[in-house]
């Protein structure tokens, strides 16, 4: 199917709940889709297809984040599946329409378009909007789908991250309606949920997860016995965490590189190559230290935040978003390369760098190991200058539903912290 035709939803039961509740949606312009269950959500996208409504994708379920919403768009309304206070007018999914089993049956009606704007997850400051069409999304996925041998592929999608999330809306939603994948209503989070996620399901699976669960999940993956491969995003994954996981799985883990404003456009397998490529008819343009994306989904290049090294034959190296490159002592590095250091000491749970006003960083650690460990083993992979100071103990790093640090949370707590919390 051409990414230029209108969608078709191929799944049976997708398709009935889409028709159903179409016809109990008022005509509101604007539609926040608040869903988490994945089958009810996509019921909610393929709804407001026909009424030529535009949906909405906040990057937090929480009502700061829909009042600013709101503040945008005073005339929305929520479509949700659980109750929950909201600062607009709400409709309960579940209350309006019986659910039905999800299947994989043929279908063959179409819906004329789809329009939704995703907001960027607020980890570089505001949360923006961003608008996305069937097409985009459509001739996206299917360059991903082609780059990971996935098109042809019978696999449930089971995702951990939240489908108002670019990653996960592309991965969990997206891509089923664009291959044989098979959308799923599984949202697990913990790790023994997602193990028995995947025990359930009567296909093999196909994990669309983070770096964040699959750190939390490593020291049980051994007990994974329906799984198929894995996809990661949302955050740097550590190489050898990757190695670990495919040693102890024997399944293939892909990461995919991209962002809300441009959808993914690049992948590797860091188990087994450092380098990544990007997908079919999409090239990287560097003027001086300024990198713009081409794609074939894209209306124009985009310009990124990110540096790159590149390395030929639509391959290249991440060198790090260039706000976050840190200068000291005429030494760089990129603080998403200390993250990843500090991540990897034993004993710390989770941690972050951040830069001062003293032009030295400090860093946040989730951890009961004690102060002079911890440098001790930062000192064996940086430079001396890079060293945190301060270093401080908290009991949470302040991340999103798909372990992104968020910005204005993290300033909140970095305003609070006292000598008590250094250790």
């Amino acid at each position: 199917m051409s990414s230029n035709h209108p969608l078709s939803i191929h799944q049976q039961p997708l398709a009935q709940l889409a028709s159903k509740l179409q016809k109990r949606l008022p005509e509101n312009s604007f539609l926040i889709n608040l869903c988490d269950n994945r089958l009810w959500f996509a019921a909610g996208l393929a709804a407001t297809f026909g009424k030529r409504q535009i949906t909405l994708l906040p990057p937090a379920n929480t009502p700061g984040v829909i009042t600013e919403l709101l503040n945008l768009f005073p005339e929305a309304i929520a479509l949700t599946d659980r109750e929950q206070d909201l600062p607009c007018p709400k409709l309960n999914i579940s209350s309006l329409i019986e659910p039905v089993n999800c299947g994989r049956h043929g279908f063959g009606s179409s819906i004329p378009t789809l329009d939704l704007i995703a907001f960027t997850s607020g980890s570089t400051g505001k949360p923006q909007p961003w608008r996305k069409s069937w097409p985009m999304l459509a001739h996206c996925a299917r360059l991903a789908l082609s780059s990971l041998g996935l098109a042809r592929q019978s696999l449930a999608v089971i995702g951990t991250t939240p489908p108002q999330h670019m990653y996960g809306l592309e991965t969990s939603v997206i891509w089923p309606l664009c291959s044989k994948l098979v959308l799923t209503d599984q949202k697990p989070f913990y790790p023994e949920d997602i193990r028995l996620a995947m025990e359930k399901s009567s296909l093999p699976v196909l994990l669309a997860t983070t770096p964040m669960h699959l750190k939390a999940c490593i020291d049980e993956v051994h007990r994974w016995h329906n799984l198929a491969a894995v996809v990661s995003s949302t955050a740097a994954l550590d190489p050898e965490l990757a190695e670990t996981f495919e040693d102890k799985t024997g399944k293939p883990l892909w990461e995919l590189y991209g962002s809300t404003e441009t959808q993914s456009f690049a992948y590797r397998r860091p188990a087994r190559e450092p380098l990544w490529r990007l997908y079919p008819g999409t090239t990287l343009q560097q003027r001086g230290m300024v990198f713009s994306l081409r794609a074939p989904w894209l209306p124009k290049p985009f310009e990124l935040a990110d540096a790159f090294k590149l390395c030929g034959e639509g391959k290249f190296q991440v060198v790090g978003r260039r706000s976050d490159l840190v200068k000291i002592a005429g030494k760089r590095i990129s603080l998403a390369e200390l993250n990843l250091h500090l991540a990897r000491i034993d004993g710390v749970q989770d941690g972050c760098f951040y830069q001062t006003n003293y032009q030295r960083l400090g860093a946040l650690v989730v951890t009961s190991r004690p102060k002079a460990e911890i440098l001790t083993a930062l000192r064996q992979v940086i430079d001396e200058v890079f060293l945190p100071r301060p270093l401080y103990q908290v009991e949470k790093i302040p991340r999103n539903a798909t372990g992104k640090l968020v910005k204005s949370e993290l300033e909140k707590l970095l305003a609070t912290l006292s000598p008590s919390n250094l250790l």
